[in-house]
């Protein structure tokens, strides 16, 4: 069970319509006004040391492939001039959820590749299990092997925008330079425009995006 009074929680289930499964499945948690962390028991790891510009946060755990918390993503829940602050850390080397997506990934042979952190959380809320975020404005070449390892096809779910279009050239452009002995495929995903996986599965189901055509990415 989840405490429904953290201020974390009451912004992800009442405003991001996420599951009290979801939270404690990603070890979604909060940072208080004096700095204390609070998430679920099951947590393992050592958490990043983490000043005032994280305080009053909900706080998104970035883990590597293989389970070790490495960094943390922070939401402020007050007044702040951005949206997300960041630990340090290397990006292009981690993707967010695949320490609890690989067996899925590695099941269903391929992948999908989200934007942002709640985008995921939705998408894998939806029922869509096979599903990893980019941690970053760019999919790297690292990130792509990494994927190699569990999927030979990845199919991109960029956000239906100027930014997410730029996602998709940035690909085109940057990875067959930069992969050599690689045997994965892409695809992507047109979304409806303006939307957002997150903004997608809060009004339609598994089925309405399994629907929408693959539109193929010859890179």
């Amino acid at each position: 069970m989840i405490s429904q009074i953290l201020p974390s929680n009451r912004y992800l289930m009442k405003e991001r319509l996420l599951s009290e499964e979801v939270i404690l499945k990603f070890h979604l948690g909060y940072v208080d006004h004096a700095g204390e962390v609070y998430v679920d028991a099951d947590f393992r790891g050592k958490l990043p040391s983490l000043d005032k510009r994280f305080y009053h946060s909900t706080m998104f755990p970035i883990f590597s492939a293989y389970g070790e918390c490495i960094a943390v993503s922070c939401r402020p829940l007050g007044p702040s001039p951005t949206k997300y602050i960041n630990t340090t850390y290397e990006k292009a080397d981690h993707l967010y959820g695949l320490s609890e997506t690989w067996r899925d990934c590695l099941k269903e042979k391929f992948v999908y590749v989200v934007e942002g952190n709640v985008s995921l959380l939705q998408m894998w809320q939806a029922g869509i299990k096979n599903c990893v975020a980019m941690l970053g404005s760019n999919l790297s070449a690292r990130q792509v092997a990494l994927l190699n390892r569990y999927v030979t096809k990845i199919i991109m779910v960029p956000d239906s925008d100027k930014a997410g279009m730029n996602v998709i050239e940035k690909l085109k452009k940057n990875i067959p330079q930069k992969l050599y002995d690689s045997d994965i495929q892409f695809t992507y995903v047109q979304l409806p425009a303006g939307q957002d996986p997150d903004d997608f599965f809060k009004v339609h189901t598994k089925q309405d995006f399994l629907d929408i055509p693959r539109m193929e990415l010859s890179i």
